[in-house]
């Protein structure tokens, strides 16, 4: 085989997997459980192999240049590694640190090399192919999500493929010790509860908003955005994220002027004032108890005492935390006094911050704050409004739900690295 044809192939397959990776990260399903593996993990290693020997045969040390970690991944990355050594589980945080990793720096390489040649491309050039390639893909998957929500959320014994995507554990606690085989927390999708859903249409819903206001060159691509706005608004059950959506959707069209912003204003407005009420599992209430601050027996939900405690933690081991993966081995301890819900707790409604302090330590989590500040500052200036929207409604949803999960964490290195990928050409209202 000549070089040129490696070359070719070697770029084909690459962009394959790339294109395959992002397909199926919105899944809380694995391969192996112990270690936990993924499709997509398996996919993305492929793409970074054949870059990588593409790379080694082309010697073209100009395009590692233009894939390298933004300075707050690898601080970040640095903290938590270096949080590591404190960890009472080393095996825990070995394993914690290296998804990480893989979020944080292979993830967004990876993404970086698929759209690094639309940045060189002349203003003749046609409209950027691989972004919209990429954010075809991401639609295209939410649309299949929100199906399998949709068959979850219109079974009212609960559907039985969430045992597909829920831990044993956690689904036994939602069936056997919560609200049993009809609670909205099995409304899922590929997801293993509304919450986990809740943070990826956080970030998918806002391109999609982006793209239903202009954002979308064409009229059936824009209807397209706009059915995935309503199914999404419909079938989130998680209250902060819903809200963080609907702000955000709100934001994006009064940067558009008064005449996009007024009519869309008023359907919101009319969307949670007598839609949400009467559809079938009464969305305006699921809303409410996910993130209230008492249950209906006026005890303490168990989300707020458990700030209190990680704000605790925090204080104990401020530099370091616990290590990476070793928060709830020891959260425990630190509730002291604090009134809490006795029983079983809700799965994944913990505050991100909160446990990215607690386990790494305060520079960590300063460190990941920069990271989504400096993201959502670069795609402001590059006029990818939707991109900045995902990164808001993403921080913005965090506070209620540890989003760095599994089936989460790529598609989040996708929205940072098409952020900080400048537009070949003047795309304004590109998502």
């Amino acid at each position: 085989m000549t070089p040129p044809l490696l070359h070719t192939r070697l770029v084909a397959a690459f962009r394959w997997c790339v294109l395959l990776t992002l397909c199926a990260a919105p899944t809380q399903w694995t391969l192996l459980q112990s270690p936990r593996l993924g499709l997509a993990d398996v996919l993305m290693a492929a793409a970074a192999a054949f870059w990588g020997l593409d790379f080694l045969l082309a010697r073209n040390w100009r395009s590692l240049l233009t894939v390298l970690p933004h300075w707050t991944h690898l601080l970040f990355t640095l903290c938590a590694a270096a949080a590591v050594c404190v960890a009472a589980d080393r095996g825990e945080a070995i394993k914690e640190l290296l998804q990480l990793v893989a979020y944080f720096l292979a993830g967004p390489a990876v993404f970086a090399a698929f759209l690094r040649g639309e940045s060189d491309a002349p203003a003749s050039a046609p409209p950027p192919v691989r972004t919209r390639t990429l954010l075809t893909a991401l639609g295209a998957v939410t649309a299949a999500v929100l199906a399998l929500a949709a068959v979850q959320y219109a079974s009212p014994e609960g559907h039985r493929s969430i045992r597909l995507f829920a831990e044993p554990k956690t689904l036994d606690i939602i069936v056997h010790a919560l609200d049993g085989w009809q609670s909205p927390l099995l409304v899922g999708g590929t997801f293993g509860n509304r919450n986990v859903l809740g943070g990826f249409l956080a970030l998918a819903l806002p391109l999609a908003c982006a793209g239903a206001l202009g954002g979308a060159r064409r009229t059936p691509a824009r209807a397209a955005c706009a059915l995935l706005v309503l199914a999404g608004l419909a079938l989130n059950l998680s209250g902060p994220s819903y809200w963080a959506v609907a702000l955000t959707l709100a934001a994006l069209a009064a940067t558009r002027g008064a005449r996009t912003f007024l009519p869309v204003a008023a359907a919101l407005l009319l969307w949670q004032g007598f839609a949400l009420p009467h559809l079938p599992r009464a969305n305006d209430l699921c809303h409410f108890e996910s993130a209230a601050l008492y249950d209906s027996q006026g005890a303490p939900t168990r989300r707020y005492p458990e700030w209190q405690a990680a704000s605790s933690l925090i204080l104990t081991h401020p530099w370091l935390g616990v290590g990476p993966g070793n928060y709830q081995r020891q959260i425990g301890p630190f509730y002291g006094n604090v009134p809490n819900a006795t029983g079983p707790a809700e799965p994944d409604i913990q505050n991100l911050y909160l446990v990215l302090g607690a386990s790494c330590g305060l520079p960590a989590l300063l460190a990941f704050l920069a990271l989504l500040a400096t993201a959502g500052h670069t795609a402001l200036r590059n006029g990818r409004l939707g991109v900045a929207g995902a990164l808001a409604a993403f921080a913005a949803t965090a506070i209620w739900h540890p989003l760095l999960v599994r089936g989460l964490g790529l598609p989040l290195a996708f929205v940072l690295s098409l952020a900080r990928h400048p537009p070949p050409h003047e795309v304004a209202d590109d998502p």
